[in-house]
């Protein structure tokens, strides 16, 4: 639900309300910190995102070890509280004795880039079509909503292997890859947002009064899309992080020697039975991770509804 649908009849001004208006009121810091103080769900999702965040940046004052440094002679090393482990690596090594807790705090980066610029990404196709879709109409909309059906209609794993396939092992290619395919779901949401925002009274009025799509689509458009589109982006930003673990699990994500999650399950469960904290440690960082964007996914949902303070 937008932010000013249901004050749109009692609006005055054939503008209807501004951009600044809605910030003010439904985007306004002091309330959405007021709503997430009051979710405990929410606060433990953004705690989960803010230490693997910093765990991300600042990597290299976590662990005097590099992502690629390695010691034969301490290799396949048990975590420190098992039978054979050792205090210099916590969480283990691998067969090539890089240390186990290293690879995961620099793999960190890796997964949470491709959520998040892919994401961005995504967000970016998918508004600038739907508008353009949702807006002009017409050919226009006809062949941006062919080209989503297109890829709405593939399974979505398919997609992304043949796609991965093609390109290549690399960072830059991943990235691209999920801002791509995942552009096709923004595109529809953004498209059905603006087809029912251009029948609403204010903005028949601007268009009456002779405002130009330069002037509607920033001020009445885009405010009215933020909530939607935030909450599915933050979930977008979770379904990435898992599928480049699935690519990397496959041989498909960045090349072996970059440090990510999903390297790390590929070469883990080649040893699962045998030494199994290679495989488990990833594993438990990208719960973790998902698990916290999905708890603030849900709170960012609850709190973008305008009723969200009437049942508080």
């Amino acid at each position: 639900m937008s932010a000013h649908v249901g004050a749109a009849g009692r609006d005055a001004s054939p503008e209807g309300p501004s951009a600044n208006e809605v910030g003010e009121s439904l985007y306004a810091p002091s309330r959405l910190a007021r709503l997430l103080r009051k979710d405990a769900a929410g606060m433990v999702g953004l705690s989960l995102i803010l230490v693997i965040l910093m765990a991300a940046i600042f990597a290299p004052w976590l662990t005097p070890y590099g992502p690629t440094e390695g010691d034969f002679m301490s290799a396949r090393l048990p975590p420190a509280w098992m039978d054979g482990g050792s205090s210099a690596h916590q969480l283990g090594t691998d067969q090539l004795g890089q240390d186990v807790f290293t690879r995961i705090v620099y793999g960190s980066r890796v997964s949470l880039m491709v959520g998040f610029l892919g994401a961005l990404l995504a967000v970016s196709i998918g508004v600038t079509l739907g508008l353009l879709a949702g807006y002009f109409g017409g050919w226009l909309d006809t062949i941006i909503t062919a080209f989503t059906n297109l890829l709405l209609s593939i399974p979505y794993l398919v997609l992304v292997i043949v796609i991965a396939t093609v390109l290549g092992r690399s960072l830059t290619n991943v990235i691209l890859l999920f801002g791509v395919t995942g552009s096709p779901v923004f595109i529809r949401v953004t498209r059905g947002e603006v087809l029912r925002l251009k029948r609403l009274a204010y903005v028949e009025a601007a268009v009456g009064l002779g405002a130009t799509a330069g002037r509607i689509i920033p001020q009445h458009l885009l405010p009215n899309l933020v909530g939607p589109l935030a909450t599915l982006a933050t979930f977008e930003v979770s379904a990435m992080i898992f599928y480049e673990s699935g690519l990397g699990f496959l041989g498909l994500s960045v090349p072996p020697e970059i440090p990510s999650w999903g390297n790390m399950l590929s070469l883990g469960r080649q040893f699962l039975t045998i030494y199994p904290w290679l495989a488990i440690f990833p594993g438990v960082a990208i719960a973790l991770t998902t698990l916290g964007i999905n708890l603030f996914g849900d709170w960012l949902r609850d709190a973008l509804d305008p009723r969200a303070e009437e049942g508080s």
